[in-house]
């Protein structure tokens, strides 16, 4: 009796960790009793036979695509780099909208209790970079989406292919790699390559000010685990496991501005990031549906 108890509160405790940005990809649909968010069951009232699953392919690709953007790292930085004894350490916030209203997004702990997701996914970023000689970095970051259990741990490297010459502006490359954990169901990776232009100005002395913007091309490599279509009901067989995406198979296009601020060593940067290039119905449109907006405190050493 007492293992029992202690086996229903562990239960307990486990599920009440889930936050209302977590989610499972076999989250029932409530508007459509027996099917699910990302797949539709068949019609079979025998338990004993295998029913037939069919992945909603379109919305879980669009799922992935919102979440590529809001794991994607923010880069809150010119392309001028730290110098090769250079040092940085930041925190980020950043606030991500997303099409809440797009059933996709039931598949969270609170468009499941709700109906009503979350339109703004917020993340916390720390931010650690080195500077290298030959214009290089080499940096870490670590991002959380805040209600929810999930991390993106992450590494980046730059290259400045020019900086700090009056008649130009400084153009750099910088490469990322984040990998989402925390999970149960999926597996996400985000890769990302971004071409950075930039100026920077001495005001009175006292201030160092960068205005900034950058093209991004995001790619993402994904895979679900073996998923139960009608959750906790084993007898069923109603197994699935969603296709996995390549990098490569979706190119995503990101077009970010911002402003970095540089008094002395404190660093105080704003930035916004918009979904670009995106397609509908087989053409492109100029902007979509998400967009981000970024502060970030920092100290260059």
């Amino acid at each position: 009796m007492r293992f029992s108890a202690v086996g229903i509160l562990l239960l307990l405790s486990s599920s009440a960790l889930a936050g209302p940005n977590d989610f499972r990809l076999n989250a029932p649909d409530p508007s459509e009793p027996g099917q699910g968010i990302l797949f539709a069951v068949s019609d079979d009232n025998d338990p004993t036979t295998a029913k037939i699953v069919t992945a909603r392919d379109e919305r879980y690709r669009a799922l992935l695509g919102e979440l590529a953007y809001v794991f994607s790292p923010r880069s809150v930085a010119p392309a001028e780099t730290l110098g090769h004894a250079g040092f940085h350490v930041g925190i980020l916030w950043s606030g991500t909208l997303i099409s809440n209203d797009e059933i996709f997004w039931l598949v969270t702990e609170e468009g499941q209790r709700s109906r009503n997701p979350n339109s703004m996914l917020q993340t916390l970023q720390l931010d650690v970079r080195k500077g290298l000689p030959l214009s290089f970095e080499i940096g870490t970051n670590f991002m959380w989406l805040v209600e929810s259990e999930m991390f993106a741990p992450g590494v980046e490297l730059r290259w400045a292919l020019h900086e700090g010459y009056h008649l130009a502006p400084d153009l750099g490359l910088r490469g990322s790699v984040n990998h989402v954990v925390g999970n149960r169901d999926l597996s996400l990776t985000v890769v990302g390559l971004d071409v950075v232009l930039s100026r920077s100005f001495g005001i009175a002395g006292m201030m160092n000010l960068a205005p900034y913007m950058s093209y991004s091309m995001l790619m993402s490599a994904a895979s679900s685990r073996v998923i139960d279509a009608t959750g906790s009901d084993d007898t069923d067989k109603a197994d699935l496991k969603l296709q996995g995406i390549q990098l490569g198979d979706d190119t995503q296009h990101k077009l970010t501005v911002g402003m970095r601020f540089l008094f002395s060593i404190f660093n105080i940067s704003l930035q916004g990031e918009f979904e670009f290039l995106p397609e509908d119905n087989g053409t492109r449109k100029a902007f979509g549906s998400v967009a981000t907006v970024t502060t970030k405190l920092g100290l260059n050493y």
